[in-house]
């Protein structure tokens, strides 16, 4: 049909009618993911699950877990938040009971009182409410606060990066044999060290193994010619629920991005071989995937990665990168 309309119509009008379709896909675009945010952030929903008020316990936290952390910080900083704290646990405790999340909640709340105390500030009336919460608290997790960390701890761990990275390509030539999930696992482990807004970590990944990933693939259209040699598919994905407010739209992409990378290098390091799948998909074909993929809707569909063993030897792309001085722009003061 598209071949026989070019055929009667003058070229700069179809240019003009490919244009506003595309104009009109992107505005239904734009409105499915303002409609499936609204339906599923933490502000703007109507029907706060579990999964909201977690996040919302993690958000307050770690705005305590900051303070704690910087070089000075000022005595009895952010009382109303801390306070708030102690509300939405007791809440939290009462609808959900007791889990990890909650005590990480509590051990943060402890140690403000400590850093208070230890400066003159005595908050009685907070610590009777503290040693009424542990009382009931189940769970042994002992994190929650601020650590403190050697400098010579992080340079025992430094490795080559740039070597590390430049030895990354994407393969598109896997030799047969099966990734152990174990190697998976120990991807998603290291992957979780990678910052995400206000330490929610709203990431999730999906495994397909050979039974099930020619299905999967079937949705993202770059993997012809290599995808079926791949021992296993994932797709990563970010939950809205952890976000919050206009201001946070974008914020799953910008999350869900840092933590592929990291999968992604944590794989490398594992000796697998990877290839990243964009999933710039219609809202029509992104429900279509999660629905065979049995993904909630309320997460975005990200990006997937084919998994193989590395061959001897294999071609891949050159794919030149753009120059340094073209991408580093640097802002200098000193003349303005």
């Amino acid at each position: 049909m598209k071949k026989i309309i070019k055929k009667i119509i003058p070229h700069f009008v179809f240019e003009r009618l490919k244009r506003l379709l595309n104009l009109i896909k992107l505005n239904k675009n734009y409105f499915n993911e303002m409609r499936r945010y609204s339906k599923y952030s933490f502000e703007l929903t109507k029907n706060k699950t579990q999964r909201h008020l977690e996040s919302n316990l993690i958000f307050f936290y770690h705005k305590i877990e900051k303070g704690l952390s910087l070089p000075n910080p000022r005595v009895g900083f952010g009382e109303k938040k801390v306070y708030h704290l102690l509300e939405l646990v007791k809440v939290y405790y009462n609808r959900f009971g007791w889990d990890k999340t909650a005590q990480v909640s509590l051990n943060t709340l402890f140690a403000y009182y400590k850093f208070n105390k230890d400066h003159n500030l005595d908050l009685k009336d907070l610590y009777i409410e503290l040693e009424e919460l542990k009382k009931i608290s189940t769970n042994n997790t002992t994190v929650g606060g601020v650590t403190n960390i050697n400098l010579k701890d992080i340079e025992s761990a430094r490795i080559n990066f740039k070597d590390f990275a430049n030895s990354r390509y994407s393969l598109r030539a896997f030799l047969p044999g099966e990734i152990p999930l174990s190697k998976i696992r120990e991807s998603v482990e290291i992957a979780q060290k990678t910052p995400s807004v206000c330490n929610r970590q709203s990431c999730k990944v999906y495994v397909f193994d050979k039974y099930r990933k020619d299905a999967i693939l079937k949705h993202q259209n770059g993997n012809s010619g290599f995808g079926k040699d791949a021992d296993k598919v994932l797709i990563i994905t970010a939950n809205l629920k952890d976000f919050r407010g206009p201001k946070e739209r974008n914020q799953a992409y910008i999350d869900g991005g840092l933590f592929s990378m990291s999968i992604i290098y944590a794989l490398h390091s594992l000796n697998v071989g990877t290839c990243a799948l964009n999933l710039s998909l219609d809202y029509r074909d992104e429900e279509k995937l999660k629905e065979d993929a049995k993904i909630p809707k309320s997460e975005v569909a990200l990006m997937m990665v084919a998994l193989g063993n590395f061959p001897e030897s294999f071609y891949v792309t050159d794919s030149p990168r753009r120059n340094t001085k073209d991408v580093l722009k640097v802002i200098d003061g000193s003349s303005s």
